[in-house]
C-alpha cells in the first residue's frame, strides 16, 4: 500500500513538473508603462522625440500585437481589483502639459483609439504659448483623456532637498504641492485626480507616505521595469522615452526578443521592382517552438491593415500589398510572435529598398550599412493598422484586422 502510495505521489509530481515545465513559468506579464514629456522640440537636448519618432512608435504598438491600456486599469490589476491584463499591455503617459500633448499627441492617439493619462503641474498651464491651457485641458478630458497631479510646481519634492526648511514648514510646503494640484485638476476637467507622478522621479518613504495621506491611490516613478500584479502602487515603473533611444532600444525595452527568419522575400537590403503587387514573404524555421495563434505580420509602410496569410504545418508567411500602397523607398517587414515555452514576445524584421521614382532599377544591393538590417533588428514603424493570425488548421488561412521650448522637467 505504502509502495502504491509513493509511486502514485512520483507520478503526480512527475506530471506536475512536465506541466510546470510546459507553461510558461510566470504568467504575470504585467504591463509597460511609457513616460513621455514632449514632442518636436528641436531645443530641447534630451527628453524631447521627434513628431515623426512619436508616430512610429504608435503605428508600431498599434500594428504590432500590442495592447494600449488605460492607467486606472493597471492600477485595478496591480491591487487585484482586476483579474487579469491582456498580454503585451502597454501604458502611455505624459508628463508637464507642455503644448505638444494637445497638438501633436491628441491626435495620433485618437486616431488608433488609444487612452493616455497626462500628469500635469498647474503652475505652467496657460503661462506660456508653449504650454496648455485650462481650455485645451478641459476639451482633452471630455474626449477621454486622464488628467492626474505632478504636482503643484513641479519641485523635488523630497525631504532632503529642502534642508532650509524646519519639519513643520517642509510638511506644510509638501501638503500644499500635493493637495492644490490636485484640487486645481479637479476643478478644471470635474474629475477626480486620483494618480500622482513624482517630479523627476524623485521619491523617498516619506514622500510616499505623503502622496497616499493626499489622497492618492498610485503613483508613478522614472524606474525602468513592468508593473506586476502586487507592484506597490505607490511605486509603479516607468519607462522614459527620450531622445537618445533608438527603436532598437525602444522594442527591447518592451520586453520582445530576437527572432530567426528564413528565406525573405525580397532579400534584406535588396533593390527590388515589385511590379504592380508586392509579395513579401519569409519562413520561421522554428515554428513548432511558437503559439500558432500570436503570429503576425505587417509592413510597416504601408497604412490600413492588410490581410496575411500563415502555415502553421511549414512556418510560411507572407503578405501581399500593391505597389501604390507603399509609402518612400526603404521598406520595414515585420513578423512577430510569441514563443510557447517562456510566453516571451519574440519579433524579426529585416529591411528592402524599392526603386526611385522615375529611375531605371539596378540590380544592386544596398551597401549602406543604415539600411542593412538583418533579420532580428528592430523595426522603424511608418503606418498602419493592428493585425492578427490564426492557424490554417495544417493549411495556410488568410486573416485581416483590423516648434516648442526646451522641456527639461519630467
Amino acid at each position: 500500500m505504502a509502495a502504491r502510495a509513493l509511486t502514485a505521489a512520483l507520478i503526480s509530481i512527475l506530471v506536475s513538473g512536465i506541466a510546470a515545465y510546459a507553461a510558461p513559468a510566470d504568467s504575470d506579464f504585467g504591463a509597460t508603462v511609457l513616460c513621455y514629456h514632449i514632442v518636436e522640440s528641436p531645443q530641447d537636448p534630451r527628453m524631447e522625440v521627434s513628431r515623426e519618432t512619436f508616430r512610429q512608435q504608435m503605428r508600431y504598438l498599434a500594428m504590432t500585437g500590442y495592447n494600449v491600456i488605460p492607467l486606472r486599469e493597471l492600477y485595478e490589476y496591480v491591487t487585484g481589483k482586476r483579474a487579469s491584463l491582456p498580454r503585451n499591455s502597454i501604458v502611455v503617459t505624459i508628463d508637464d502639459g507642455w503644448r505638444s500633448t494637445y497638438t501633436e499627441v491628441f491626435p495620433e492617439m485618437k486616431r488608433y483609439g488609444f487612452p493616455f493619462t497626462v500628469f500635469i503641474y498647474p503652475q505652467i498651464v496657460g503661462q506660456t504659448s508653449h504650454a496648455l491651457n485650462w481650455k485645451q485641458i478641459k476639451e482633452m478630458s471630455d474626449a477621454g483623456v486622464d488628467f492626474e497631479s505632478h504636482s503643484l510646481t513641479h519641485p523635488f519634492l523630497t525631504r532632503r532637498r529642502h534642508a532650509e526648511l524646519d519639519q513643520r514648514a517642509y510638511t506644510g510646503w509638501l501638503e500644499r504641492e500635493l493637495m492644490d494640484s490636485k484640487r486645481l485638476i479637479e476643478r478644471a476637467t470635474g474629475k477626480p485626480v486620483l494618480f500622482f507622478a513624482y517630479p523627476f522621479g524623485d521619491y523617498d518613504h516619506f514622500l510616499v507616505d505623503s502622496v497616499g495621506r493626499a489622497g492618492y491611490d498610485a503613483a508613478l516613478t522614472c524606474e525602468a521595469g513592468k508593473v506586476r500584479r502586487g507592484s506597490n502602487p505607490l511605486r509603479m515603473h516607468r519607462m522614459v522615452v527620450e531622445k537618445k533611444m533608438d527603436f532598437v532600444s525602444f522594442r527591447h525595452y518592451l520586453g520582445a526578443g530576437s527572432m530567426h527568419l528564413d528565406e525573405m522575400t525580397p532579400q534584406p537590403g535588396v533593390i527590388f521592382d515589385p511590379g504592380q503587387t508586392l509579395m513579401v514573404s519569409a519562413k520561421i524555421p522554428d515554428h513548432d517552438k511558437i503559439d500558432p495563434k500570436s503570429v503576425g505580420m505587417a509592413l510597416l509602410s504601408v497604412p490600413g491593415a492588410l490581410p496575411f496569410s500563415y502555415d502553421p504545418s511549414t512556418g510560411a508567411i507572407s503578405v501581399a500589398a500593391v505597389k501604390e500602397a507603399f509609402k518612400g523607398t526603404y521598406q520595414r517587414a515585420l513578423v512577430w510572435a510569441t514563443d510557447a515555452k517562456s510566453g516571451k514576445r519574440i519579433e524579426a524584421s529585416w529591411i528592402f529598398k524599392l526603386p526611385e521614382p522615375h529611375l531605371p532599377v539596378l540590380p544592386a544591393v544596398i551597401t549602406d550599412p543604415l539600411h542593412v538590417a538583418p533579420a532580428d533588428a528592430a523595426p522603424q514603424a511608418q503606418s498602419g493598422a493592428a493585425a492578427v493570425a490564426a492557424p490554417g488548421g495544417g493549411g495556410a488561412r488568410t486573416l485581416a484586422r483590423g516648434q516648442l521650448p526646451r522641456a527639461p522637467k519630467r
